[in-house]
């Protein structure tokens, strides 16, 4: 019977080609913006999640903040909201064990490397010995500084395969490089550095996208050698990383709870310690990610409703003009329920039909804006199992009350209706 009715209403369909396309549009531009919205949501997600975890989901971030973040500070406040080293170097043998790296980074600046006719832009961040274990930095040629590097601030420094390529093409091997000197312009200032390590160079997201021969990258140095060249050694900001095994966010509490108690009398009442896990971050950017996608969804979904108000506009339309046909069936002895069955089947086809091209138009849309946004596409194949059984839902609901209505006429009357 149900084969039987479905053919029915694929009949019907093909009799009225243009009006069914018509009915289903509002369900089409439904389900292709639920289906879009969602695949960029999922997209952008995952691969902001991807990128907070490439730096440690067992890293913790400690801040030096002001409480009052409106207050003018004096060069004295500032000195007391430092992190000191000797500071770092308590909290490494209180949580000795529990911890396996911290690491503390200065920003020196931007400078320019200058090869022949090549120019190469570069950030030159100071870091300290844990820095490369904290950000999962792999050196793909070379080393990476040694302790006499650290304590001594020698001039040494490590730079990214894109850097090199900028400075010398393509065809030049990169380890080629190390146990060379580079000249760096920061602010007409030069630095005379010898390179001792490369970086793999990862360009990710929409932000790093346009002409490759203008991308900055990273050349890291050591922290001393950094605070000598800008005679500055205030630190506001450090990460640590929790040892494998430990509960990083709870450990984050505990690091936050012992700081402010050791530095009590330098916090007074105008700063605070604020520490914050990666896996805490992570969480937090994932559900607020999903609720967004979930909300804009929502939003899009509202063109499925008024798509299902289409459909039974046009079931009514249907229903009335199929009277007479309607009324032999009854009087032929077909039962209220298959007549019934038979107009929710054709309502569902309508809109199944609906649904599956909207699938696939919000899939290319979706795929093509997260492709220029320059994101990894995720499918959400829950998003697709969901819009095909919420547009066969809405044939169902918006359906019934025709169908209820033809199931319902006097097969006399029907047969009298001109």
């Amino acid at each position: 019977m149900i084969k039987e009715n479905c053919k029915l209403a694929i009949i019907s369909i093909k009799a009225n080609k243009m009006r069914a396309f018509l009915t289903m549009l509002g369900i089409i531009i439904g389900v292709c913006a639920v289906i879009a919205i969602m695949t960029v949501g999922n997209s952008m997600t995952a691969d902001v999640k991807k990128q907070l975890e490439s730096y440690g989901v067992q890293n913790i971030t400690l801040y030096m903040n002001p409480i009052d973040y409106n207050a003018e500070l004096s060069e004295a406040d500032y000195q007391a909201m430092a992190l000191k080293p000797e500071t770092l170097h308590k909290l490494s043998e209180k949580f000795d064990g529990r911890i396996s790296a911290i690491s503390v980074e200065d920003q020196v600046g931007s400078g320019t490397v200058i090869k022949d006719s090549n120019k190469a832009n570069v950030d030159i961040n100071g870091v300290s010995a844990g820095y490369f274990k904290a950000n999962n930095i792999k050196l793909i040629n070379g080393n990476t500084f040694t302790e006499f590097d650290y304590s001594q601030g020698k001039n040494t420094a490590i730079v990214s395969n894109k850097f090199v390529e900028q400075l010398y093409g393509k065809n030049f091997k990169p380890e080629n490089l190390l146990g060379n000197e580079i000249e760096v312009n920061v602010n007409d200032e030069y630095m005379h550095l010898t390179v001792i390590g490369i970086y793999e160079f990862k360009q990710e997201g929409s932000m790093m996208r346009g002409n490759n021969k203008n991308i900055s990258t990273t050349m890291y140095i050591p922290l001393k050698n950094a605070w000598n060249f800008t005679h500055d050694e205030l630190i506001f900001d450090a990460t640590v990383v929790a040892a494998e095994g430990e509960d990083a966010a709870a450990l984050s509490t505990e690091i936050k709870e012992y700081l402010t108690t050791l530095l009590s009398s330098s916090l007074g009442d105008k700063f605070m310690v604020d520490a914050y896990s990666n896996q805490s971050m992570i969480e937090e950017n994932t559900k607020t990610m999903n609720q967004m996608t979930m909300a804009i969804s929502m939003i899009a979904a509202i063109a499925l409703i008024v798509g299902g108000i289409g459909v039974m506009n046009i079931m009514t339309v249907s229903i009335t003009e199929r009277t007479r046909e309607i009324g032999t069936r009854k009087a032929l002895g077909a039962p209220d329920g298959m007549i019934m069955l038979q107009f929710i089947s054709e309502a569902i086809i309508i809109c199944l039909i609906g649904g599956i091209i909207g699938i696939v138009l919000g899939l290319i849309l979706g795929n093509v804006a997260v492709h220029f946004m320059g994101y990894t596409p995720h499918v959400s194949f829950a998003s697709i199992y969901l819009s095909v059984g919420f547009s066969m839902a809405i044939g169902v609901f918006f359906g019934y009350s025709p169908a209820k209505h033809a199931a319902n006429m006097n097969p006399i009357d029907a047969l009298r209706y001109e």
